[in-house]
């Protein structure tokens, strides 16, 4: 069977860069199967979706990666997936990830409090972050 190219990312890095022989990919609408010749699409991600690279022809190797937001899209033979927030699974600290959580909370009481207009457009980044912190730690919760 053939492979494909497939690049993973986030804003500040990739998290994956190489040739996959299937991607299982979440999108809003359900998640869809790429396999090498895949026609055009472009798709929202799934808040909370695990995209699941199978890196050998037996589907044997595999990499997880979490996403929140962003979208992907197959085209000429390249499966590129963009997310906002994303996270190899295995890569997932879930008592670091939950101490964040709880300091992002008092950050997040502490600019509810303020009139600053700074401080309100901080709050909304706050918000998904914490967001992304918790979908982290569900995920653990349900996969342990």
């Amino acid at each position: 069977m053939a492979d494909f190219m497939c690049t993973v990312a986030i804003p500040t890095r990739a998290l994956f860069q190489g040739r996959v022989y299937y991607a299982d990919v979440p999108s809003v609408e359900g998640n869809y199967g790429v396999l090498p010749g895949h026609e055009m699409i472009v798709a929202t991600n799934k808040n909370g979706g695990v995209l699941t690279l199978h890196l050998d022809e037996a589907g044997n190797e595999k990499k997880r990666f979490l996403l929140y937001e962003g979208a992907s899209q197959v085209y000429n033979n390249v499966l590129s997936v963009l997310g906002r927030f994303g996270r190899d699974v295995e890569d997932i600290d879930v008592e670091s990830v939950r101490e964040k959580a709880e300091n992002m909370r008092k950050h997040i009481e502490e600019l509810e409090s303020s009139d600053s207009e700074q401080d309100r457009a901080e709050l909304e980044t706050s918000k998904e972050r914490l967001a992304w912190y918790q979908i982290q730690i569900d995920y653990v919760e349900q996969h342990s």
